[in-house]
């Protein structure tokens, strides 16, 4: 009687064999079979995906950001100055961390350069910074402070991209009859507004003003 000798292979190792089998199921219990010898490698091959997915999820678009402000000298206005607070913050534009980087004044140069010839415009602050814009539940604010400027702003994320900035320019109102209290009166520029990379923002008030430029960065900064 002749004896067939198998090939050596994952099929050897099942309880059964294919030749008591009906011919018409053995290719799918062979398909199964495989399957589940795969299974494991499957699995780790998925984990890796989800992780390196889930590492670009978290890896944030970052900015370099822009900011002037400056005071308009020729403005007349009847409106009456707030009694303001300027919100907390929580970074400085010469910052060094794990999200906010310091960086040079890059985009908005000749635009600073041409509001302080025109005579009508002085400029009170201009800097530069790097960070990404998170969602607003996680958004912290920069600080904005010169010798004629405080203020803020928060840049954040949700469909779109947004700006909110409170700005103080600190130069009493002239305005006599408006002294009704004992806290001192200064022009106040709050805004909130959704915003474009790559585009100049303008904020305009009757006697301060800023432009902001947000330019996406190819690459994430070192971390110094």
């Amino acid at each position: 009687m002749l004896h067939h000798t198998s090939k050596l292979s994952v099929f050897n190792y099942l309880p059964w064999t294919f030749s008591s089998v009906d011919s018409t199921i053995a290719p799918m219990l062979k398909l199964n079979a495989l399957f589940n010898l795969l299974l494991p490698l499957l699995k780790i091959i998925g984990t890796v995906s989800l992780l390196t997915a889930s590492h670009s999820s978290f890896a944030e678009q970052w900015y370099h950001v822009e900011l002037i402000v400056f005071e308009q000298l020729d403005s007349t206005s009847d409106e009456k100055a707030p009694i303001a607070t300027i919100p907390d913050t929580f970074y400085t534009p010469d910052s060094t961390e794990d999200l906010i980087q310091p960086a040079a004044n890059e985009t908005l140069t000749d635009s600073a350069a041409k509001l302080e010839k025109s005579g009508r415009y002085q400029v009170h602050y201009h800097q530069s910074w790097k960070q990404p814009i998170e969602t607003t539940a996680n958004a912290k604010s920069v600080s904005i402070v010169s010798d004629m400027v405080e203020g803020r702003i928060l840049l954040h994320k949700g469909t779109y991209l947004y700006a909110t900035v409170d700005l103080q320019l600190d130069r009493p109102d002239q305005i006599s009859e408006w002294s009704d209290s004992a806290e001192t009166r200064k022009p106040y520029l709050k805004e909130s507004r959704r915003v474009r990379s790559d585009k100049l923002q303008y904020f305009d008030h009757p006697h301060i003003g800023a432009l902001l430029k947000l330019t996406p960065i190819d690459s994430v900064p070192v971390i110094l």
